[in-house]
């Protein structure tokens, strides 16, 4: 039996694994297709925004010197809706019907909205008096020409789409999305919704919550349907896997029982083992290892250690590989009410719910432990970092955190 090499701690193994995680190559996308992904160049404005002075409100259009009192009666000359300018010029005691994003007319200097006026007609009484430059917005107001209008490594969003269509951009430059092929081994592994299961069969779970978490950070992935132990099969899956991803991801087969054919079948196939084992809980058994331009995660076989392991090492390669900051995991550190064992040797990444006190953040256990209870990690709101050094944490001494549901950062 093959056994594991000398483990290495967390702190090293995420090291290793952003080492081997550089950004991917530059992209133009659509503007929608952007969003969620990091700039990859500085973006400078093509021209002064607005690119003409423009009317704010619905109104008229004025000289600031004939509304210097309420009271004036104004003829209307012509009108500038949004898109088509005025013909004539504002001159004394005369104003042009304009509406929000209409041309600001020659002569005028001002903008009095309409429900400062008797209203809409050929002739207006002044209600209001006006001052100069109100409710026009000025030529440049916004941002000026060659003016760098989002950063490199800026994450895109609605604002960051908005402000680059108004300046014509129709493609943005971004670091493309990773692509990601999940695999899960093991004859066992039963397809949900295939039907009932057999004596000794489960149902596969853990490649649709990999697959569900590589989606989350905005990656294209898809999935593999559950392999056999057939050594043969399993070379194939990971071969075409590894020829067409830039990360696969399995979970099983990488530990050391006669079954595990995982990291043997890799090593075959040219991967470059970077480590193997971690001295972790959950997820001891994780392998990485790189080949050409491929990543490849080995994750334990175990529900909660898939999952948990995921979050740890392949989260942050994804993240990097986009070249984003992870705002949705924030760490955090927390304390708890009572003394926390950890007899393992190893970090102890524990499961906890979080609660907000006056003295800084609680931590509570959400239970048992165990790498094969699901329903655990639907409980939690947060991974505490115990160990490994130590053989536990006392009540009241803070350990970090990450944060698996931003939501609890805000009730």
């Amino acid at each position: 039996m093959q056994l594991f090499e000398k483990l290495i701690d967390h702190a090293r193994a995420v090291r290793l694994v952003l080492e081997n995680a550089p950004r991917l190559p530059v992209a133009r996308v659509p503007l929608v297709e952007a969003r969620g992904l990091a700039l990859a160049e500085d973006l400078r404005a093509r021209f002064d925004s607005p690119p003409f002075d423009n009317s704010a409100v619905d109104g008229y259009a004025v000289r600031s010197a004939d509304a210097a009192e309420a009271g004036r009666t104004f003829e209307v000359v012509d009108e500038a809706p949004a898109g088509r300018p005025a013909q004539k010029s504002v001159g004394e005691g005369q104003a042009i019907k304009i509406f929000t994003g209409g041309v600001m007319p020659e002569g005028a200097d001002a903008i009095v909205m309409v429900e400062n006026t008797s209203g809409w007609g050929e002739r207006f009484e002044l209600k209001k008096a006006a001052e100069k430059g109100q409710n026009v917005r000025r030529s440049g107001a916004d941002v000026r020409e060659g003016e760098r209008i989002l950063r490199s490594g800026t994450e895109i969003g609605a604002p960051e789409i908005a402000l680059a269509a108004t300046q014509g951009y129709g493609e943005l430059p971004v670091y493309r999305r990773p692509k990601v092929v999940v695999l899960s081994t093991g004859s066992e592994l039963v397809e949900p919704g295939a039907g009932e299961l057999s004596p000794g069969e489960i149902f596969d779970s853990n490649s649709f919550a990999l697959i569900s978490q590589a989606l989350e950070t905005g990656a294209h992935a898809r999935r593999v349907s559950a392999l056999s132990d057939d050594a043969g099969v399993l070379r194939a899956a990971v071969e075409e896997a590894l020829s067409t991803a830039d990360v696969v991801v399995t979970s099983g087969g990488v530990s050391v029982g006669e079954k595990d054919l995982v990291k043997g079948s890799l090593l075959d196939l040219g991967v470059d083992q970077i480590f193997w084992g971690i001295k972790l809980k959950p997820g001891k058994p994780v392998f990485f290892g790189t080949r050409e331009d491929a990543r490849f995660f080995g994750l334990p076989g175990n529900p909660v250690s898939a999952m948990v392991c995921f979050e740890l090492f392949v989260r942050p390669a994804l993240m990097a590989m986009m070249g984003k900051r992870d705002k949705r995991r924030p760490r955090v550190e927390v304390r708890f009410d009572s003394d926390v064992e950890n007899s393992f040797g190893r970090m102890h990444a524990m499961r906890v719910t979080l609660k907000r006190t006056q003295e800084g953040w609680k931590a509570e256990s959400v239970g048992a432990q165990g790498s094969g209870l699901v329903s655990s990690l639907t409980k939690a709101d947060a991974l505490a970092l115990i160990g490994p050094e130590s053989k536990g944490v006392k009540a009241g001494e803070s350990v970090e955190a990450i944060v698996l549901r931003e939501e609890v950062l805000f009730s």
